[in-house]
């Protein structure tokens, strides 16, 4: 297994859709949890959750959960941040669990992020 390589500056977002739209974001860095938080479904959302990604990272890595369009607008909405790395995981990749609250999925995301970058 490859261990994480924690870089000062460098912030992992984990990013589970839920079914109802919302984007539920775990957020690490210097090897532990930033934030955890919930940005509403829709444009609006996605906008607020691109900004605020923007804002805390010069070079952020998102790992979203491959779950359809959904997944593919909220990926193709980061493309223009600068210096980001996306990466669409399938739920076999966090341990295939469906079910459970959306903070944790949420955070084995961003637990993957770091180890993948």
């Amino acid at each position: 297994m490859k261990t994480s390589i924690i870089r000062a500056g460098e912030r992992y977002f984990g990013v589970e859709i839920t079914a109802d739209g919302r984007l539920v974001v775990a957020e690490r860095g210097q090897g532990s949890r930033v934030l955890t938080a919930a940005f509403p479904a829709g444009d609006g959302g996605t906008q607020a959750l691109r900004a605020h990604i923007e804002r805390e990272s010069g070079h952020p890595h998102v790992c979203i959960t491959a779950c359809g369009a959904a997944a593919l607008a909220l990926a193709t909405a980061l493309i223009p941040v600068p210096g980001v790395e996306v990466t669409l995981v399938s739920a076999r990749a966090i341990g295939g669990e469906t079910s459970g609250a959306p903070e944790g999925r949420a955070e084995r995301l961003a637990r993957l992020a770091e180890r993948l970058f």
